[in-house]
């Protein structure tokens, strides 16, 4: 008796277990399909997207449409520009603090002028 309580008890336990792996199995499946048709869905829509825009570049007028070549020449000159921009700006700035650096050593060298003619007029005056 004892040993056909044992035998049950493991059979019983090998069902569960046996159920159990096919759950497993039925459930990955499940997620696999559903991954799979995701990604079939996905490729579909790029392809939708790659030909809504070639239907879109050839619906354009031709003096619209650009080549790859020529946008990137366009942002390759854009970006020319702005470098150039930038360094006249900076020369400026250089060119207006040393401008006004002269002004200033011209108004000392003045003001030492007059500063020694009037010590001058002062001693004369004495």
């Amino acid at each position: 008796m004892a040993e056909t309580a044992i035998t049950d008890t493991v059979v019983m336990a090998f069902i569960i277990f046996l159920g159990m792996v096919v759950m497993y199995l039925i459930i990955r499946e499940i997620r696999i399909m559903r991954t799979s048709n995701r990604k079939i869905e996905l490729e579909l829509e790029k392809d939708k997207l790659a030909l809504l825009q070639k239907h879109e570049a050839q619906k354009g007028f031709p003096f619209t449409r650009l080549s790859a070549e020529q946008v990137a020449e366009i942002k390759k000159t854009e970006d020319e520009i702005i470098a150039l921009e930038t360094s006249i700006y900076a020369k400026e700035k250089l060119l207006s603090a040393r401008l006004t650096k002269i002004e200033n050593l011209v108004r000392d060298k003045k003001l030492d002028g007059l500063l020694s003619n009037a010590r001058d007029q002062e001693q004369k005056v004495k």
